[in-house]
């Protein structure tokens, strides 16, 4: 994972992401990326649009694209990859590393896995095909078939033979003859021994891994005994593949980094923590929105007329307020977690802004239109159809604005986003969901 040392700091990263953003080309931050770490220019990468990130790539060393690749969130490595220009997408196959390229695969074009496939030999393009059988995260997907298998029964001299005739060999298994693994036989042994000894008195007992097994699983519950670099892969009971145990690190260490984060943004509460405190920091919050519920009922009071008279109006009420809310709570986690990632500051969540507005125009449009034509149907009333379909577009407005900004301006006043977003975004869209809605129901139907 990585440490708090190896990220960027809040000050450090508005103030980069502000010189990328507003410088008008990459000159003036160019040496200054170069100069990053891995996991900065990683934190920088996915804190900036998708315009931005193409200047970043720039200055990155062609040795770690791919291990910046896989240090991405998924979305943002397959986004970056797909928006890459033709000849910097030959580049990255150019420099392609088999095993980085194996992690990455499910997120990476067909055109360039097939066109990295054709630049390896036969063997190994079939072996890359079977891999890709499995999912990133099981056995199968980085076993290799490099491997010797020798029979009980036979000398260490004519293993050692067999060993000489073949070009790369990982690692050498005891079988027995329906290739059902007896042992494991560490290479340097064999030259420790006599020719004439049996196999077996340097075998060692070892337990087989499956090849649908998942890598997090192998990693935790698997004994790794020193001196042994492979174990041996399963399938169907017979011994066919082994995978190196520092791949089986690796992969579960870079699944571990891409989701760490390195310093809670602000002090949460704690998972496990005394019920009692968990209590009093919730029970502030409840008793907020309590008040906050009163304000929206309030809001309702200066309509009871219009509710009187077309009852239809309070039918509906509950549907535009569950509209903005849930709107509000997705936009709400989207921004939470940025926080949490350290991928939002003040210098582009102005950005985030304007794209989840864009956002809310396209949906409260489609999911209002389709709304209003379920009402005007029901009620037999187009003018009801298009009061909600206003109200609907303008509270999921309201929800994105409030969903973007809520958490952030929380973070800076030192309160937990978590617990207390959802009590201010709730009051935000049912006020003026309820205000838009009965307030365009009386001007209308009254």
């Amino acid at each position: 994972p990585m440490a708090v040392d190896e990220v960027l700091s809040d000050i450090e990263m508005e103030e980069l992401v502000s010189k990328v953003l507003l410088s008008e080309n990459s000159e003036g931050y160019f040496e200054e990326v170069k100069n990053l770490t891995i996991f900065q220019q990683v934190q920088l990468i996915e804190s900036l649009p998708a315009e931005q990130r193409l200047s970043i790539w720039y200055g990155i060393d062609p040795t770690n694209w791919w291990s910046l690749i896989g240090y991405l969130q998924l979305e943002t490595g397959r986004n970056l990859v797909n928006s890459l220009p033709a000849e910097e997408k030959v580049k990255l196959q150019k420099v392609a590393v088999y095993s980085e390229v194996l992690s990455l695969a499910d997120i990476l074009p067909k055109s360039m896995l097939d066109a990295i496939m054709l630049d390896q030999d036969e063997k190994v393009s079939l072996e890359f095909q079977q891999a890709l059988t499995y999912s990133d995260d099981q056995v199968g997907r980085f076993a290799h078939r490099n491997i010797l298998r020798v029979r009980k029964g036979i000398s260490i001299g004519s293993v050692i033979d067999r060993l000489k005739r073949k070009d790369f060999i990982s690692a050498v298994f005891m079988v027995d003859g329906d290739r059902t693994l007896l042992g494991y036989v560490p290479i340097a042994a064999l030259f420790n021994n006599h020719d004439n000894d049996l196999i077996e008195t340097v075998a060692r007992p070892i337990q087989g891994v499956d090849d649908t097994d998942y890598l997090s699983d192998v990693a935790t519950h698997c004994q790794f005994e020193e001196g042994m670099d492979y174990l041996p892969v399963i399938e169907d009971g017979k011994l066919t593949a082994a995978i190196s145990i520092s791949v089986i690190l690796h992969e579960v260490q870079e699944e571990f980094a891409s989701n760490s984060v390195s310093e809670a943004p602000v002090p949460d509460e704690d998972l496990f923590g005394p019920v009692s405190v968990a209590m009093r920091g919730r029970g502030l919050w409840l008793c907020i929105n309590l008040g906050t519920a009163f304000l929206a009922s309030w809001v309702i009071g200066f309509f009871e007329i219009a509710l009187q008279q077309v009852v239809a109006l309070a039918i509906l009420m509950p549907v535009v307020a569950s509209m903005g809310g849930i709107a509000g709570s997705q936009t709400l986690a989207v921004t939470v977690r940025g926080l949490a990632l350290k991928h939002i500051t003040s210098a582009n969540i102005k950005l985030l802004y304007r794209k989840e507005m864009k956002i809310a125009i396209l949906n409260g449009a489609l999911i209002g239109a389709l709304v209003a034509m379920v009402v005007a149907y029901w009620f037999n009333s187009l003018q009801l159809g298009i009061i909600i379909l206003c109200a609907i577009v303008i509270n999921s407005f309201a929800a994105a604005a409030s969903g973007t900004y809520i958490p952030f301006i929380l973070e800076k006043m030192d309160v937990d986003p978590a617990v207390a977003s959802a009590v201010v975004l709730t009051t935000v869209t049912d006020v003026i969901g309820f205000a838009i809605f009965l307030g365009l129901g009386t001007l209308i139907l009254l």
